[in-house]
């Protein structure tokens, strides 16, 4: 595929509130070979590090602080329709529409925590596969 990046090449923003999950994704993602670029901690700094950081991929938490994941999601798709968001979701999270939600903000996917390295990788080659990276 023109234009496609490995999986090692590709740069990553994570926006979490919770250090743990960012500490955890971060570790994750950096044995899985991908290229950290930051972390946000709430959807302020996620939306001004997407900006400045331009990641290949941002990994959102519905639940970020201040500005939540959805509508972080909504500013960057709107401000780049090809961005590759990949939404977090608590596992408890029984409500569909969501899921419905973040993909009409524009998200690319979305992961259900706890995560696995594996479905992180997953969640990765198939949100870029479908943005065509």
């Amino acid at each position: 595929m023109i234009g496609y990046k490995s999986m090692e090449s590709q740069r990553v923003l994570i926006a979490a509130g919770s250090t743990f999950m960012r500490i955890m994704l971060e570790t994750a993602l950096k044995r899985l070979g991908f290229e950290v670029v930051g972390t946000a901690k709430d959807g302020a700094k996620a939306v001004a590090s997407y900006k400045e950081l331009k990641p290949d991929i941002l990994l959102v938490d519905v639940s970020l602080p201040g500005t939540d994941g959805i509508e972080v999601t909504r500013i960057i798709s709107n401000e780049n329709p090809s961005a590759v968001v990949i939404m977090l979701i608590d596992e408890s999270t029984d409500n569909p529409t969501i899921i419905v939600d973040a993909v009409r903000a524009g998200a690319s996917g979305y992961m259900r925590k706890p995560i696995s390295a594996e479905e992180i990788e997953s969640s990765i080659q198939s949100a870029t596969m479908k943005a065509g990276r």
